[in-house]
């Protein structure tokens, strides 16, 4: 049994926790697709069960399965009201009877718009209450392409019980995903993103950490548990070490881009329930930045944030045109990094590596 479903641990925290893993995925996914719009949750659970079957059952629990309409709402009621304790009433039941009524009688006049109108909304509630399918149609096809290339070795050591998947990506380069985690279920507390982008023909990469947290209604508390101390381990370990700075060694830069930011704050909605909606909602604000408002302020929130963050609807685009993330770095110096910071050494945390790769 693992964390995600030992019922020893508040529920709600392991379902908040599940939905930060899984919108680790789905950011990641969405980078190196270099997508208009971010791939759904759907797609992004088909892809978690391809990379983790278990995993999958556990996430997929835990979160909603389909978003609960009003009409689910309805016949959920419906069916808790007529139920008795010797005759249990199923919402599937009642939905499909009064679905065949309405399709009597539209069957005889198909012209009843307004009925036609409340089948679909019938037959979307009964979805709702059907196993999740995997889909057959994949967001990624799996690809063996860098298995066999000796040039692609960077961090590979520090991997050596993880399993991983490469994916062809529709431009020709190709997507390596690792979820990782820590043996102690009780360790666990949220989810990083670690995206690398790798240049085989010029042995270059260049990296972006988000640190994804649980913010209710807009707020997070920078003062509760360890947080602080999270936040001043990634400024430590990458901003004033040097990560964040230019070519030149300063943390501002020539021309048309922003800093060399390479560590970001990712807020994501509470999910109060199995039958919340999964919206995507949120900014990236930069580590630095978090850590100046702690110095005066309890907790962060999206007014104390004007004017410090990105967007998410512009940050990945921002990533893929270089106008923000690390700068090139060779792979000496990316393995120098790994082996002196420990980044991916933390024993708190899902994670989700993910590695862009562009053949030489």
């Amino acid at each position: 049994m693992s964390y995600f479903s030992d019922e020893e641990y508040n529920e709600d925290e392991r379902r908040n926790n599940a939905y930060q893993a899984v919108n680790a995925v789905r950011e990641a996914v969405s980078l190196a697709k270099r997508a208009h719009q971010p791939i759904t949750y759907e797609q992004t659970l088909d892809l978690i069960n391809d990379l983790n079957p278990e995993l999958y059952e556990e996430v997929s629990t835990l979160l909603a399965r389909k978003n609960e309409s009003d009409w689910v709402k309805y016949f959920k009621e419906k069916a808790i009201a007529k139920s008795t304790e010797e005759n249990e009433v199923s919402p599937i039941g009642l939905i499909e009877e009064e679905l065949a009524e309405l399709e009597e009688i539209v069957e005889k006049d198909r012209t009843k718009r307004f009925l036609n109108k409340r089948i679909f909304d019938y037959k979307n509630a009964l979805e709702y209450f059907q196993p999740r399918k995997v889909s057959e149609h994949k967001i990624l096809n799996a690809d063996f392409y860098l298995a066999e290339r000796p040039s692609f070795k960077i961090s590979e050591t520090l991997y050596e019980n993880d399993e991983f998947k490469d994916y062809q990506l529709p431009n020709g380069k190709v997507l390596r995903l690792r979820l990782l985690h820590p043996d102690k279920p009780e360790h666990i507390i949220g989810a990083d993103l670690i995206y690398e982008q790798f240049n085989l023909k010029t042995n270059q990469a260049r990296f972006l950490v988000l640190q994804y947290k649980t913010w209710n209604t807009k707020s997070l508390n920078l003062s509760s548990g360890n947080i602080g101390a999270q936040f001043e381990k990634l400024d430590r370990n990458l901003c004033k070490s040097g990560y964040c700075s230019n070519y030149e060694g300063k943390k501002s830069t020539g021309g048309y881009r922003f800093p060399f930011c390479s560590a970001f704050l990712r807020p994501t909605s509470y999910i109060a329930s199995a039958d919340s909606k999964l919206v995507s909602t949120g900014i990236h604000v930069p580590i630095c930045e978090v850590l100046k408002i702690k110095e005066t302020e309890k907790s962060l929130t999206s007014k104390n944030v004007k004017g410090k963050a990105v967007s998410y609807k512009i940050f990945d685009e921002l990533y893929v045109e270089n106008m923000l993330g690390s700068r090139w770095l060779t792979f000496d110096e990316l393995q120098e990094f790994y082996e002196s910071k420990g980044l991916l050494s933390y024993q708190d945390r899902i994670r989700v590596h993910a590695q862009e790769v562009k053949p030489d």
